[in-house]
């Protein structure tokens, strides 16, 4: 796998799509809840649009989204050893992160909604492409 994107670059995708979910989230329950009205659900398109700019820019253009859900099989030796450690440590991370999350929803007597479900998986797909591109060192494939 060749990473050709500076490691600060990539640190910032990863920074603006993460806040662009939370901000789907944020938006959608303060229309649920009434703090907004319905009709400022149009606010939802400005989260959503820089959630999608962002993905294709960090993951689909660098094909991050591509080596996390590969087979086995297709991957070297350090390429199996390091999409395993960014998987055990998204899925650790994520299961912390969404159970700790529940129980806030269910100490507020908030009910859990479709975008939230949606975004946890999102975020548990997303997740180990976030660490690879967070920690990884920027190459070249000089051959």
């Amino acid at each position: 796998m060749e990473i050709k994107t500076p490691k600060s670059e990539r640190r910032m995708w990863i920074i603006i799509n993460f806040i662009s979910l939370i901000l789907l989230v944020l938006i959608f329950e303060l229309i649920k809840s009434g703090f907004l009205t319905q009709k400022h659900i149009f606010f939802e398109i400005v989260p959503i649009s820089i959630l999608i700019f962002t993905y294709i820019q960090q993951f689909v253009s660098t094909e991050l989204w591509k080596f996390t859900h590969k087979s086995l099989q297709k991957l070297d030796e350090r390429e199996m050893q390091l999409s395993n450690k960014a998987l055990r440590f998204s899925y650790s991370f994520f299961t912390i992160l969404s159970l700790g999350l529940i129980y806030i929803y269910s100490l507020l007597g908030m009910r859990i909604h479709v975008v939230f479900i949606a975004s946890l998986l999102y975020l548990a797909h997303i997740l180990p492409a976030y660490f690879i591109s967070w920690t990884e060192k920027t190459t070249t494939n000089e051959e």
